[in-house]
């Protein structure tokens, strides 16, 4: 009797992220795989705000997390410094100082009981290195954004340091693997591409607005492309006048307010919180989905939408084309005018160049399942045991 294979995946994604794509994936990844009979996962988390454990039935024995960095300065306001101020502290404190983070301490747990076959950290943190002792570890890769785009992030030292020791590498798409090889010389057979699942179709939901308009998903960090994407939304709600703007994501900040302001937009360019009902409907009623991010790792707002029925518009960039194909319309964010172009063309189309490009995007989110992603994981895990 061949004993089915012991994954133990750590709560580093599930710490940091109440909700985001990188702990959805793996939340999403890990219900999978427990649906395998070769396969017995472990999250080793005891606290933790994250919604897809609770989406995606992982959250049994999981209790609210009851301390976060943010409340070491009496809130959630930010300043200049306080990365940096955070990392001290918990330099200061020390890995196995267990009064700062019962998740980690959970982990070192059991981690030094060894009953795993292959470990999985869910981010860099290199905390786990001391309690391996001879059993591999995995990592995954989510994107190379620090990298690409300069970015000062200390993931980029942590990923470096990592991604040499691993037993195995995992990205969600080729365009990662490409930039993994080239900026880190990582051999090529040391890496393999995962993709991620689309989820699955949703009920229809009622409008939440009676204006046409634009989606735009997530957060608004520089390499999104957001002022430029504005700047392309105010061409074309010149000559569109009634075309709206809805924003997902962290309300508008001062600086955005007044960008919005000095382009005239402020009644254009609306923000709503959404829950993942409402997401549905901004997805399946909005005119389009426009994604002028700089560079993903994969982009599953892309999946979002497809199985919505939303028309998708992707910057012509890094893994768009991978994950969207033909299903989707493509600009030049960086071309003056070129998404404006395709956006007033696409208003203009008629009902059935829609209908096409729904059709496809409903096809192209079927290439996408997380079963697939999991078979995949399981046979690069055999290959390690």
């Amino acid at each position: 009797m061949i004993l089915p294979m012991r994954i133990l995946f750590d709560y580093q994604a599930f710490e940091m992220q109440p909700i985001g794509g990188v702990s959805r994936s793996y939340a999403a990844l890990i219900a999978r795989l427990r649906e395998e009979d070769d396969c017995v996962c472990k999250v080793g988390v005891k606290e933790s705000n994250n919604v897809h454990l609770k989406e995606y039935g992982l959250a049994e024995g999981v209790k609210p997390l009851h301390y976060t960095h943010d409340k070491w300065f009496g809130g959630r306001k930010k300043f200049k410094g306080q990365r940096t101020l955070v990392r001290k502290v918990m330099e200061a404190c020390g890995h196995d100082n267990d009064c700062l983070d019962i998740n980690q301490e959970y982990c070192v747990h059991l981690l030094k009981r060894q009953q795993f076959d292959i470990f999985e950290p869910t981010f860099y943190d290199p905390y786990f290195l001391p309690y391996l002792k001879n059993k591999p570890f995995v990592l995954t890769v989510h994107d190379m954004i620090p990298e690409i785009l300069h970015v000062d992030e200390p993931q980029a030292i942590l990923k470096k340091r990592l991604c040499p020791l691993a037993a195995h590498i995992h990205v969600p798409s080729q365009n990662t693997k490409d930039d993994l090889i080239r900026i880190m010389n990582i051999p090529a057979e040391r890496v393999t591409v995962i993709p991620h699942g689309a989820p699955a179709v949703p009920p229809r939901r009622n409008p939440l607005f009676d204006f046409p308009y634009l989606l735009y998903v997530g957060t608004r960090w520089s390499y999104k492309n957001f002022n430029l994407f504005v700047d392309e939304c105010a061409i074309a709600i010149a000559k569109q006048p009634d075309l709206h703007v809805v924003c997902t994501g962290q309300p508008f900040q001062k600086e955005e307010e007044k960008m919005l302001a000095d382009y005239g937009l402020t009644d254009q360019f609306i923000h709503y919180y959404a829950t993942e009902e409402g997401l549905q409907a901004l997805y399946q009623n909005a005119v389009a989905f426009v994604y002028p991010s700089a560079y993903e790792g994969f982009g599953m707002p892309i999946l979002e939408a497809f199985v919505c029925g939303c028309p998708v518009m992707l910057n012509n960039a890094g893994c768009f084309p991978e994950v969207g194909g033909d299903a989707a319309i493509y600009f030049d964010i960086s071309r003056k005018g070129d998404l404006a172009e395709q956006i007033l063309e696409f208003l203009n189309a008629s009902t059935e160049i829609r209908e096409n490009l729904i059709s496809k995007g409903y096809a192209r989110a079927k290439l996408f399942s997380w079963g697939k992603s999991a078979a995949l994981l399981t046979e690069q895990y055999k290959d390690l045991v």
